[in-house]
């Protein structure tokens, strides 16, 4: 008992990192192309936060079992492959969620199958860590990169149209240039510097949180 709570202790731990402490976005700089090309609009973020899931759950999942069994100078194309092979499927799955949002994301979309996030997490921390660790990784990165790019593409759409998830007016907002991959770099880059922030008071307060 005390061993499963251990482990859900860590599991939980890990998600959070995901999540926020070590959001692969804001703290390691990873995925930035979708979310300042495609990071505009609400309905392109929720698409693309859904084909992320879709992607790593299976794909670091199969790595954690099979990735030991795979030499380390074949993974990076074994990786590829896996999350080729799961693309169709999940794609699959966010037209019928979201009818008609895979044609608005164009290559953005097709672009996620080699994302850098899952391409890391799959190549470097799934074939040496136990399952449940992998699991918990996997679903907090989904929800780290569903964070940044539902609030960029909210910000950037209501910037512009005043409203989000086409309730807005095109040019009726107060904004100008959103549109363009600079700006989701530029509010990406500020949500990092305040993820940094929370990391240094952590670490003030208490080294062994960091």
């Amino acid at each position: 008992m005390d061993n499963g709570r251990v482990f859900l202790r860590g599991a939980g731990a890990i998600f959070r990192n995901g999540v926020l402490f070590r959001n692969p976005v804001l703290v390691g700089a990873l995925g930035l192309y979708p979310v300042a090309a495609a990071g505009f609009g609400m309905q392109n973020a929720a698409a693309l936060s859904i084909l992320f899931v879709f992607l790593a759950l299976p794909s670091q999942l199969l790595l954690c079992l099979v990735g030991m069994l795979i030499p380390k100078w074949a993974r990076p194309a074994a990786v590829l492959l896996v999350t080729a092979a799961f693309y169709l499927p999940a794609a699959r799955a966010v037209q019928r969620l979201l009818p008609g949002s895979m044609e608005s994301l164009g290559m953005a979309a097709a672009l996620m199958a080699c994302n850098s996030i899952l391409y890391s997490r799959a190549e470097e921390y799934a074939p040496e860590h136990i399952f449940l660790a992998v699991g918990a990784d996997a679903l907090g990165c989904s929800a780290g990169f569903a964070a940044v790019i539902c609030l960029v593409s909210a910000l950037r759409e209501f910037w512009l149209t005043g409203g989000v998830w086409s309730s807005g007016t095109p040019g009726s907002g107060i904004g100008a240039g959103l549109d363009l991959p600079f700006a989701g770099f530029l509010l990406a880059g500020l949500l990092a510097a305040l993820v940094q922030w929370i990391n240094i008071r952590r670490a003030d307060r208490d080294p062994r949180e960091v």
